[in-house]
């Protein structure tokens, strides 16, 4: 009996350890599944090929990491293929790393300084199972007041006899105050590492910077934070045997289905359960033989509905992306489609992520968003989020800072969200004309404990502000509430033009105050170059031209298309005719109205700064640029794409081309793919300040009348000057009405 049973552990050893070595051997490529819709990718996936996350090119095709089986099966449907790299579990194991950051990157997610106890892992960087459980050890320990020990989700037991782990953040973890609640979840698939490791870099950085930093105390004091930073323990285990370096590519968990492994854990949710983007037990969208039938799904089940979460950010890689509810069918946003549109965007708004409802990409149901949100029968609706974090599986070691660093304003206002908190928007020229101006603002409540308070109020910093308006108030605001108001600045009669006036616009909401610093400069500047859509005489371009479809001020607009989609395959450019002189400047800008609609992460505008008259250009840095991506080869560099439906004026600084001659272009970019409506601009405008500037000032009123002013029908201007001038007329708006220059020998 001894030996019966000796020879059965053996055979069941060997057949586990050869089972192994098989899937070792599995070869994993990057590569291209072309498509043409969305129902495309529907069959794949219902095939068994995963298709949620990659590089997706809407209607053209998706570039992941495929196994072989995913490859054939994709051809034998009958889509092309395109491989990029063979075997990328070689090419991961062979690359070399980089730390190569490109020096246009405009991003100030690096402004978040990096944990002192958040280190790298073994595995490729990444931290293993066993090593992330002790990063939970390490935390209670150094901070037993702010986090709790790790624990078991209820009783829970993997296929594998593993634990789903969790803590609690809060400024009393061990209570259950009456504070709001939020859930940050990760790895319901094995091989999305960095999924986990941005969550520890977050907590880590809310421990530390408690004591330190009023945002993070306000959160922490504030709000009840849950962690589950993988949910998927058997699948990243097996990964790490596998390849214990990093680069395994196992999806699912390790569920015996009898002849094959493994359930997707992001199909495996009760709402609309196998309905859509599932697959048979071997392909890798399996959704298993039931709703909740996967232990990881039930444990996440079970701690939601024990908790009242109102956001839930359910992390996976890779795409840039922001994705919402609903994804189980196309064409079916949630009641609540415009709150997810707008926290999402606010969301995503420093690390240039896409936010779109997740059936964009395809439809596939019974994944954790959907749950979360629209099944309310045991539990209150969640607003659910998944950010597709990077753009790739398993990053180069390099890579994961900044990926932790590009996640941590995302993660930080999900905090804010289900607090009271409002996003706030100001209006500040680059220039102070004169000594008393308002400082006009937009406030909208975005914060989920709606009515709220807050208050708005301006601290000088600069001494040359000699009085400021009272703060204001705004109460009882509900969700998505907007509401506007100014605060006056008075200024010091001696300040001198050139000066810097700075001043902080601060926004307080009960918790803490969030504080805008705006820098001015005092100072009357002159205009060396104007152009609205009326006219190309100052341009050159290949292809540029005026637009009558769309403007800002009537009745014409500058655009690279105008009467349809740019082309592919497009290399257009539009540049000021002549060089403006900065040689005299102390201070300069560009400002310019503009709106836009690019292929997103493929196509792109650039603003571009030449000193040598065209033969090398610079691509500048505004308000609304996004950085370049890897796809649109021009990785990190600022430049514009994607949706701004609506005009904005973007305003960009040029003191470091004081001194120099300049040239200005608009460059537009796209591949051989999809094309959209293109970049509109008008109002386009280059200020400076000079060294020395003549002003018209109260002894020279017998030089110049102006009468009636203001007007709302017509003023008369005469003039006595024998010399050149120029005269430009703008309403309150500040759009241009007249602009024209003369040279007077006598009167006018």
């Amino acid at each position: 009996m001894k030996k019966q049973l000796f020879f059965l552990f053996f055979y069941l050893s060997f057949l586990f350890s050869f089972t192994q070595e098989i899937e070792k051997k599995l070869i994993y490529s990057k590569a291209k599944i072309f498509y043409n819709n969305p129902l495309d990718l529907v069959k794949l996936s219902d095939n068994g090929v995963a298709v949620d996350h990659g590089l997706h090119k809407n209607n053209v095709f998706i570039e992941s990491v495929f196994s072989q089986k995913e490859l054939e099966t994709a051809k034998a449907l009958g889509y092309s293929v395109e491989v990029v790299t063979k075997d990328m579990q070689t090419y991961l194991q062979n690359r070399k790393s980089s730390t190569k950051r490109n020096a246009f990157s405009c991003s100030n997610t690096s402004d978040y300084q990096t944990p002192s106890n958040f280190e790298l892992g073994s595995m490729g960087g990444f931290y293993t199972l066993d090593e992330m459980l002790l990063e939970l050890d390490a935390m209670h320990n150094l901070y037993p007041n702010l986090i709790t020990l790790k624990a078991p989700i209820n009783n829970f037991q993997t296929e594998e006899g593993r634990s789903i782990f969790y803590v609690k953040i809060s400024d009393n973890p061990s209570i259950n105050e009456s504070e709001p609640e939020i859930l940050y979840t990760a790895m319901h698939h094995a091989r999305e590492p960095a999924s986990m490791q941005q969550l520890i870099f977050y907590m880590w950085y809310l421990l530390e910077n408690y004591a330190t930093n009023n945002e993070v105390k306000a959160i922490v004091d504030n709000t009840q934070l849950y962690f589950v930073p993988i949910v998927n323990p058997d699948g990243y285990r097996y990964n790490q045997t596998t390849n214990p370096n990093g680069g395994g590519y196992w999806r699912k968990n390790r569920k015996n289905n009898g002849g094959s492994y493994g359930v997707d854990n992001n199909r495996n949710y009760a709402y609309h359960w196998g309905e859509s983007g599932v697959s048979g037990p071997s392909g890798d969208t399996y959704n298993g033989t039931a709703p909740f039938s996967e232990v990881e799904n039930q444990a996440i089940k079970w701690l939601s509905e024990q908790h009242q979460f109102q956001i839930a950010l359910n992390n996976h890689t890779y795409s840039s992306l922001l994705l919402y509810p609903f994804g189980y069918a196309n064409n079916t946003p949630t009641i609540d489609d415009a709150v997810f549109q707008e926290i999402s965007g606010f969301m995503v708004q420093q690390n240039g992520y896409l936010n779109e409802i997740a059936s964009d990409l395809y439809p596939a149901a019974g994944d954790s968003n959907d749950w979360m949100y629209g099944d309310t029968s045991t539990k209150n609706k969640i607003f659910a989020m998944t950010p597709e974090i990077g753009n790739s599986f398993w990053p180069e070691q390099s890579e994961i800072l900044p990926i932790c660093k590009d996640m941590m304003f995302l993660n930080l206002t999900a905090s804010h969200l289900v607090n009271n908190y409002a996003k706030l928007d100001y209006d500040s020229n680059f220039y102070v004309t004169t000594t008393n101006f308002d400082v006009n603002y937009v406030i909208k409540c975005l914060g989920f404990q709606a009515p709220s308070n807050f208050i708005v109020s301006l601290v000088p910093i600069t001494s040359n502000i000699v009085s400021v308006g009272s703060q204001n108030t705004h109460n009882n605001m509900n969700l998505q509430e907007v509401q506007s108001n100014s605060i006056s600045v008075e200024l010091t009669p001696s300040i001198q033009q050139g000066d810097t006036v700075s001043y902080k616009l601060v926004l307080y909401n009960g918790n803490f105050e969030k504080e805008f610093i705006i820098n001015q400069v005092y100072g009357t500047p002159t205009e060396e170059f104007y152009a609205n859509g009326n006219v190309m005489s100052p341009f050159v371009t290949n292809n540029w031209g005026i637009s009558q479809s769309s403007f800002y001020s009537a009745p014409y607009s500058i655009t690279d298309s105008q009467n349809s989609n740019y082309d592919n395959n497009a290399n257009t450019t539009i540049e000021c005719a002549n060089a403006i002189d900065l040689t005299d400047a102390t201070q300069a800008t560009i400002s310019f109205f503009a709106k836009w609609d690019i292929e997103k992460s493929w196509d792109y505008v650039q603003f571009e700064i030449s000193t040598d008259n065209g033969i090398n250009w610079i691509p500048q840095c505004g308000k609304f640029t996004n950085n370049g991506t890897t796809n649109q080869g021009i990785e990190n560099q600022p430049m514009y794409d994607g949706l701004q439906s609506s005009w904005v004026k973007e305003t960009i600084n040029l003191n470091d081309y004081i001194g120099e001659n300049i040239k200005f272009r608009f460059h537009l970019v796209s591949d051989s793919y999809t094309t959209a409506d293109g970049f509109y601009f008008d109002e386009l405008t280059v200020q400076k300040l000079q060294n020395t500037s003549a002003s018209i000032n109260e002894n020279t009123n017998e030089a110049i009348l102006i009468y009636p002013n203001p007007s709302s029908d017509y003023v008369t201007i005469k003039c006595n000057l024998e010399e050149k001038f120029s005269i430009f007329l703008t309403d309150i708006s500040g759009k241009h009405i007249i602009n024209k220059k003369e040279f007077i020998d006598n009167k006018v």
